[in-house]
């Protein structure tokens, strides 16, 4: 037995050194996308909190930022850690209610998701963080709950997790609540002892920041997610944003938690019931949202699908028939999605893919997500002087972001108009914007209403001169340096 134990400690120490270096080979290969340009632009200035999303991922790269690091890259290993961390938790949740063997998979089933590789371990988002910090609250609840334990250092680190999941992204307000019904549910008893108030109080401090900064701003934030309801039926966006789950889960995994959750109630064990009732408000909340909302996003739920891993993994270990058909198309569909994105990846740079198309670029050919910011911002210093550098904005939050980093944050880059998001709270307002940048990919509407939208900012246009840009030896698009001054 002890020797069974040892291999497969092996085994999971093997598993994570692979998702390590898995990831930091490719680290430097995948551009800044507009998240992560904007986080790291906005985070160089330290507020309580943020217009978009409570303050843990800034604050992260805050620290960072201290250290005057340019590398892009160097920023994505907290959040590297933070995956890590989340498959850790897993395989403990999972190796409890079910097997070892069962956890393991659960940390591979994780991996290999592509929303769980990227946003849940890689890219600085806040998933991130507020995985690693319900799949931490999760485990510390299993055994305060159903281990009947009571140490004090489980009580404040469920505390500690649950502060980080407030400071990490709104969808832990749910989680908190469908946690604490829990509690009511399977250990009422523990309610309002001291243990139990020392951890509330802990978590609550994590709500503190974004409620105190919401208050000093007009409850900007609360307001910005609020008037996401837009109350919508959109049949095309709804189709979109279920395919889209499925992708970002895999559709074998939704499978095995489907075919887990058929199960008659009676065979569902207690601990079964728990991630139930943590994981599917979120998910079916979240999905009525998409359905009443066309400005609603297919990955708000995943930290509900996180959740429902375990029973994922212990349906693929239990499986008789087709186990290994599943497993063989487990693995063809990751092996086909990895070469997906580095087609992706090639083709934004090079464009190989509508090389030998006609003279025109078909409308569907749209990588501007992944555009060669270092490429723009090198054009830009070679036609512009030191003032007009220095005096740079844009039309939105994403494009500056993007600027102001490929810039190495020596010429930050301001916005004009109202989609600013948190630039509108920083020093940047206080600027006299003259240099105005607009990138379009050759598609677009050539700046169709820029003019009209810019003396809507109540700004003139003085001059304006477009610059061609390449995606390999083909333009791609125009950058458009546009004079303009603040109308009195």
């Amino acid at each position: 037995m002890k020797g069974k134990a040892n291999n497969q400690n092996h085994l999971l120490i093997f598993l994570f050194i692979i998702f390590f270096l898995t990831k930091l080979i490719v680290i430097k290969h995948i551009p800044l996308i507009n998240d992560e340009a904007y986080t790291l632009t906005i985070s160089r200035y330290f507020s309580l909190s943020y217009f978009d999303h409570p303050p843990l991922m800034m604050w992260v790269s805050h620290c960072l930022h201290l250290f005057e690091i340019y590398q892009f890259y160097i920023f994505r290993i907290p959040f590297i850690a933070f995956g890590l961390l989340t498959s850790f938790f897993l395989y403990k949740i999972t190796s409890k209610f079910y097997s070892k063997e069962a956890g393991a998979t659960s940390t591979i089933l994780y991996f290999v998701s592509p929303f769980f590789f990227f946003s849940g371990g890689f890219f600085v988002v806040p998933d991130a963080s507020l995985n690693f910090a319900v799949a931490g609250a999760t485990y510390i609840a299993v055994r305060l709950i159903f281990n009947r334990e009571d140490s004090i250092y489980l009580w404040i680190s469920l505390g500690l997790l649950l502060a980080i999941a407030f400071l990490s992204k709104y969808q832990a307000y749910l989680f908190g609540i469908t946690l604490f019904i829990a509690f009511i549910i399977w250990r009422r008893n523990v309610l309002f002892t001291k243990h139990f108030c020392i951890s509330l109080l802990i978590s609550t401090s994590g709500l503190l920041p974004v409620f105190l900064w919401n208050i000093e701003n007009s409850y900007s934030s609360f307001n910005f997610h609020g008037n996401r309801s837009s109350f919508g039926f959109d049949l095309i966006h709804v189709i979109n944003s279920l395919f889209a789950q499925l992708f970002l889960l895999l559709p074998t995994t939704f499978f095995l938690i489907i075919i887990s959750l058929m199960k008659s109630k009676t065979v569902i064990s207690v601990n079964e019931k728990f991630l139930i009732l943590l994981s599917l408000p979120i998910i079916i909340i979240f999905n009525i949202l998409i359905i009443f909302s066309d400005n609603s996003f297919s990955h708000w739920s995943m930290v509900g699908w996180m959740l429902l891993i375990p029973f994922a993994s212990n349906q693929l270990i239990l499986m008789k028939s087709f186990k290994p058909q599943l497993i063989t198309l487990k693995a063809a569909s990751v092996f086909v999605i990895a070469v997906m994105i580095s087609s992706i990846l090639i083709h934004a740079k090079t464009g190989f893919i509508t090389r030998n198309f006609d003279q025109k670029i078909p409308r569907w050919d749209n990588t501007r997500e992944l555009l060669d910011w270092g490429h723009i911002a090198a054009i830009l210093r070679k036609n512009l002087q030191k003032k007009e550098l220095a005096s740079l904005a844009t039309l939105n939050w994403y494009d500056s972001g993007q600027l102001t980093s490929a810039f190495n944050y020596k010429h930050p880059v301001g916005v004009i108009g109202p989609n600013s998001n948190h630039f509108k709270y920083m020093d940047l307002t206080k600027k006299n914007f003259t240099t105005l940048i607009d990138v379009r990919i050759i598609h677009s509407k050539e700046h169709g209403g820029l003019s009209e939208n810019i003396l809507a900012y109540n700004y003139n246009i003085t001059n304006k001169v477009d610059i061609p840009f390449y995606r390999g030896v083909r333009r791609y698009g125009t950058i458009s340096v546009i004079s303009i001054e603040k109308i009195q």
